[in-house]
């Protein structure tokens, strides 16, 4: 069976909707969380500057506002709080975010095929797959039903965490 190949920026595309749908309600909530502390840090400082350094860092609600020639530090009441935000996003980018895009990446490498990527993925990411798919008419199918096996079993705890995610997402 001759295959329709679709545009390369496809795939590409469709590893961005996977991963916006994954880590976009996420990353909204780490932001929020860092502009909570952003703005208790300049209530507690009296000051109109919403932004501070922490450990060589500039951490600004507004990129586009006027930067003050000395910056505000991160007050010592609120390190607790940044330390438990920095290490979830820690945690997050170096435990789940690699397993996963890794697993996006071989799914999308494995095929050409919008239906592979359907029976490859979990059903809670098919959402943004059957997006893309409405707009392509790319519909053929690659992989035996070993292969599509195979490919699950190897990467188990990238759909576990996938899942997970999903889960946590819901709690946000």
């Amino acid at each position: 069976m001759d295959e329709i190949l679709h545009d390369p920026r496809t795939k590409q595309q469709l590893k961005d909707a996977i991963y916006n749908h994954l880590y976009e309600p996420v990353r909204r909530s780490y932001n929020h969380k860092l502009q909570q502390i952003i703005r208790d840090n300049s209530r507690i400082l009296r000051s109109p500057h919403e932004s501070f350094t922490y450990r060589g860092q500039i951490y600004v609600i507004d990129a586009k506002a006027t930067m003050p020639r000395k910056m505000n530090r991160l007050v010592p009441s609120l390190q607790p709080q940044m330390e438990a935000y920095l290490a979830e996003v820690k945690r997050l980018n170096d435990n789940e975010v690699p397993f996963v895009m890794g697993f996006v990446n071989q799914v999308l490498n494995a095929s050409n095929t919008f239906e592979d990527y359907l029976r490859l993925l979990p059903e809670s990411i098919h959402g943004p797959i059957r997006a893309m798919q409405a707009s392509c008419p790319c519909r053929t199918v690659k992989l035996t039903e070993e292969d599509i096996q195979a490919i699950r079993e190897k990467n188990q705890l990238s759909i576990d965490l996938m899942k997970q995610r999903q889960v946590l997402n819901l709690l946000l």
